[in-house]
C-alpha cells in the first residue's frame, strides 16, 4: 500500500533520486582520421542504442549514407524502440512493489553537416523521443511526453590559426519520479562559444570557452538553477597522438527560488556555489594498442553558506587497449564532485570498465559496468512554518551510497537502410537513506531492470 506524501516529501524524494541519476563520466581520445575517438560509454544508458550509440572504439564499419544538398550531407533517421522497465516510478520495495511496464519510443531525428568545409562548418543534429507507457495503470499511462535533443555547432576559419566556435545544446529527458503523482521532466539548455588559438602545425592549442546553463522542470520548479561556465585549455601535442594539457573551469550557479529564513538557517537547502577544478594531465596512445588519460588536480566547491565545501584532490585514471581491430576495451577509476541541491555537493569514486567486440561484418555486441561511492555534504530539512504541522526528518545529516549501472546489448547492421538492437540495463542505487514526514518514511534505494529492442532506421 502506497502512503500519501506531502509535496515536500514527493520533492525530496524525487530530488535524491535525480541526483543518482547524473550522467556518469565519459572521455576520448583524439587518434587521427583514421580512428577518431576511443570512449567509455558507461552511463550512457537507455540511449546507447542504435547506429547512434553502438560502436564507439573500434574503427567504423558503418555504411555511409546521407542525401547531398549543395555543401551539405543530411542524415534522416528514424528508431523504434520497445522496452519492458520493471521499476517504473523507481521505487524501494520498502516502500512500495515496484510497478512494471512496457514502454514505446518512437524517435525520428535529422543530422546535417558540411563535410568539405572551408571557412565555416557546420553542424546540426536534431532527435524527438515521443515517449508512450503501455500499461493498466493509469498513472503509468499519464507519463506519455515528447522527449528529445538538439545539438548546432558553427565554427568560423576551423582550418586558420584562429577558431572561433558558436554551440547551442538542448535536452529535455523524461524521468519518472519515485511517486504517482507526477513527473521530474527535465529542460537543459546551453549556449555558449569557444575561442581556439593553434599556431603553425598545431602542436600547441588554447581555448577559451563560456557556456551558460539553464535547467527548469516540469512539475518540479524548486530545483530550477542556472549557471555561467568559463573554461581554458591549453594542450599540447608533443607525440602524433599524444598530448599534455592544462584545464581549468569555473562555475556560477544560483537557484531560481529564493531560499526561505528557515532553510538558510538550516545547512545544504539550495545552496548557490563556484565550482572551480584545475588539472593537469596526459592524454593519448603509449604503444599502438594501448591508450592513456590521466589527470590530476584540485577543485572546491566554494559554497555560499554551510555545509562545509567540498576541497580536495580530483582526478581520473584511464586505460584503452585495443587488442584487435575488432575488439577493444577500457578501465578507469575517477574521484570528482559536482553541486547538488539538497546538501550542497557530492563527490564521488566512480569505477568502471566497458568492452567491445566487433562480431564479422553484421554486429557488434558491447557491455559495461559502472560503481560509484558517492557522499553528499551536510543537509538538515528545514522546518514547516506552519508549527501545527510535523517537520521532515533526514535519516542522516550526511548521507552516502552506491550507485550501480550496466548494460550489454548486440547491434545488427543489417543494411544500409536499417540495422536491429538488443539490449538490457540495470540502475539502481544502495542505501539505508530515508527521509520521515507526516509519518510516513520513504527510502531513496531502488533497482531498475530494462529490456529493449529497437528497430534503427536511416538514408
Amino acid at each position: 500500500m502506497r502512503h500519501p506524501l506531502t509535496r515536500f516529501t514527493a520533492l525530496i524524494a524525487a530530488t535524491l533520486v535525480l541526483l543518482g541519476a547524473a550522467p556518469a563520466f565519459a572521455q576520448h581520445f583524439e587518434q587521427g582520421l583514421k580512428d577518431p575517438r576511443i570512449m567509455s560509454p558507461v552511463g550512457l544508458g537507455p540511449t546507447y542504442s542504435g547506429l547512434t550509440g553502438a560502436g564507439v572504439g573500434l574503427v567504423s564499419k558503418k555504411p555511409q549514407y546521407g542525401v547531398a544538398a549543395g555543401d551539405f550531407i543530411i542524415q534522416p533517421r528514424l528508431f523504434l524502440e520497445g522496452s519492458y522497465q520493471s521499476n517504473f516510478f523507481r521505487v524501494d520495495t520498502r516502500n512500495a512493489d515496484p510497478e512494471g511496464a512496457m514502454t514505446l519510443h518512437l524517435r525520428p531525428g535529422v543530422a546535417l553537416f558540411n563535410p568539405q568545409f572551408d571557412k565555416v562548418a557546420v553542424s546540426l543534429g536534431l532527435d524527438v523521443d515521443v515517449f508512450v507507457p503501455v500499461s493498466s495503470n493509469e498513472a503509468v499511462t499519464n507519463q506519455t511526453n515528447v522527449g528529445g535533443n538538439a545539438k548546432l555547432a558553427v565554427a568560423l576559419f576551423p582550418k586558420s590559426a584562429l577558431t572561433l566556435t558558436l554551440n547551442e545544446h538542448f535536452n529535455r529527458t523524461i524521468w519518472m519520479r519515485p511517486t504517482t503523482s507526477s513527473n521530474a521532466n527535465r529542460n537543459w539548455n546551453r549556449v555558449g562559444a569557444d575561442i581556439s588559438f593553434h599556431p603553425g602545425g598545431r602542436a600547441l592549442d588554447f581555448a577559451l570557452g563560456y557556456a551558460y546553463d539553464l535547467i527548469s522542470y516540469d512539475e518540479l520548479g524548486d530545483l530550477d538553477n542556472d549557471q555561467h561556465n568559463v573554461r581554458f585549455l591549453a594542450s599540447w601535442r608533443f607525440y602524433p597522438m599524444t598530448y599534455a594539457f592544462l584545464e581549468a573551469t569555473a562555475g556560477f550557479l544560483d537557484y531560481k527560488r529564493t531560499a526561505s529564513a528557515e532553510e538558510v538557517a538550516r545547512a545544504g537547502n539550495y545552496v548557490p556555489g563556484t565550482p572551480v577544478k584545475v588539472y593537469a594531465g596526459l592524454s593519448g596512445y603509449v604503444t599502438e594498442r594501448l591508450a592513456l588519460l590521466v589527470r590530476a588536480g584540485y577543485g572546491n566547491s566554494l559554497l555560499d553558506r554551510d555545509p562545509a565545501d567540498f576541497s580536495s584532490f580530483i582526478g581520473q585514471l584511464q586505460l584503452s587497449y585495443r587488442i584487435s581491430e575488432k575488439t577493444v576495451i577500457h578501465a578507469g577509476v575517477a574521484r570528482d564532485f559536482e553541486l547538488t541541491p539538497l546538501g550542497g555537493y557530492m563527490e564521488y569514486i566512480r569505477a568502471y570498465a566497458s568492452f567491445t567486440q566487433r562480431l564479422g561484418e553484421l554486429a557488434e555486441l558491447h557491455a559495461d559496468f559502472g560503481y560509484d561511492i558517492r557522499s553528499f555534504g551536510e543537509w538538515v530539512p528545514a522546518p514547516r512554518a506552519d508549527i501545527n504541522v510535523s517537520n521532515p526528518v533526514a535519516s542522516d545529516a550526511e548521507r552516502s551510497e552506491g550507485y550501480i549501472r550496466a548494460g550489454v546489448l548486440i547491434d545488427f547492421d543489417l543494411s544500409r537502410l536499417f540495422g536491429v538492437t538488443v539490449g538490457y540495463r540495470y540502475e539502481g542505487i544502495l542505501s539505508d537513506f530515508s527521509i520521515t514526514d507526516s509519518g510516513a518514511t520513504r527510502f531513496v534505494a531502488y533497482d531498475d531492470h530494462r529490456v529493449y529492442a529497437s528497430l534503427n532506421l536511416r538514408y
